[in-house]
């Protein structure tokens, strides 16, 4: 039987026998108990609040199990933005929502972390949590049909900038591909995957290059599973090119740095972050195609970030309510590791999550979450 969730969270670290955390809790908004279950408060959130003690956060993260996981968007009674912002026990936001123009339950279901950050302006990093994990743990939805897609997109063409409007130093005219090809289709690409390492320290297009070097200089061949890199508006699938079958899959709201490896143009990868871990993953690939790839990417960011635009457009947001974050892109060339956990300038970009834009390219490709 877990503790009485009506106790204060001081009481209950108490318990725990580490009350000395009771500030930086409350002060993080880890400050009811309905809400620091599993999937809300992780072991880096501990880290992030200033918890550096590894024996400590085990014994907080033992103890949170207990405790109730927050309940999905969908399957917590909600029928309107304000009784869901009640159920969670953050009523004091419905005005940032609202102002920010979210005002119903459909509006708030593709929200990014950075959304909730810098547009609804919720700091604190608990009260962060409690919505992605409503959020995160939600039913699954059946994407629309594309005939069903294709009607909704036919009348609203979009208006994409040139790469050399949305990234100040690309050396690009125009996008290889047609904005419905994005949508309602896929662009494909085959390359070796070499492997994937976790990030510990996030350093944007510097964090993507070192997880090349190390990769590539951890492997003797450039021998790994051959994938078929599927990218769309929505994101990345990795498809086993022998099998058809999917490997793994890329939101991308969670998609962030996507760079070249200067020392090997044939490599490339790129950063995902993963909702239940909270860690960053990188992950490195060999193609010839790295270029393309890379400016794909690049493509289906400002196609998501157009369509986040036409969308607050028909629900009458302002204009002036949609965030202008930066985006940094690099250019480079293709080379792979373990299957698990033609020469140009070096190419990465950084891409930040639908509602954000690419503002600059410089060498490489950086997306940021």
């Amino acid at each position: 039987m877990g503790p009485p969730l009506d106790q204060p969270v001081g009481e209950w670290l108490e318990h725990v026998g580490l009350p000395q955390y009771e500030s930086k809790f409350l002060l993080n908004g880890f400050d009811d108990l309905r809400f620091m279950g599993s999937n809300v408060m992780e072991d880096q959130d501990l880290r992030d609040i200033g918890i550096t003690d590894p024996g400590h956060r085990k014994k907080i993260l033992h103890a949170a199990r207990s405790l109730p996981k927050v309940k999905a968007l969908g399957c917590d009674g909600s029928t309107s933005l304000a009784s869901w912002l009640d159920g969670l026990g953050l009523h004091e936001y419905l005005p940032n929502f609202l102002s920010s123009g979210y005002r119903t339950l459909e509006c708030v279901k593709n929200l990014w972390e950075l959304e909730i950050v810098n547009v609804i302006k919720i700091g604190a990093l608990g009260h962060r949590k409690r919505i992605i994990a409503s959020l995160a743990e939600r039913p699954y939805e059946e994407a629309p049909s594309k005939s069903r897609r294709l009607d909704r997109h036919k009348d609203s063409r979009l208006n994409l900038r040139p790469p050399s409007h949305s990234a100040t130093y690309a050396t690009v005219s125009a996008w290889h591909h047609q904005p419905e090809k994005l949508i309602l289709d896929s662009c494909g690409y085959e390359a070796t995957y070499l492997g994937s390492m976790i990030i510990r320290d996030l350093r944007g297009i510097e964090s993507t290059q070192d997880a090349c070097a190390k990769i590539r200089a951890s492997i003797t061949e450039k021998k790994g599973p051959v994938v078929i890199l599927s990218i769309t508006y929505r994101g990345v699938k990795f498809i086993d090119a022998a099998t058809k079958t999917i490997v793994a899959e890329h939101e991308i709201r969670n998609i962030s740095c996507a760079a070249q490896d200067p020392d090997d143009l044939c490599t490339f990868a790129y950063i995902t972050k993963d909702l239940k871990s909270g860690h960053h993953f990188c992950h490195v690939f060999s193609t010839v195609e790295t270029y393309e790839i890379i400016l794909t990417l690049g493509q289906a960011f400002e196609v998501a970030y157009q369509m986040a635009i036409q969308t607050r457009a028909r629900q009458y947001v302002p204009p002036t309510s949609l965030p202008s974050e930066v985006i940094e892109t690099k250019t480079s060339r293709p080379v792979s590791q373990s299957w698990s956990s033609m020469r140009r300038s070096a190419v990465s970009t950084t891409l930040l999550p639908l509602g954000k834009l690419v503002e600059r390219v410089r060498v490489g490709v950086c997306l940021e979450c």
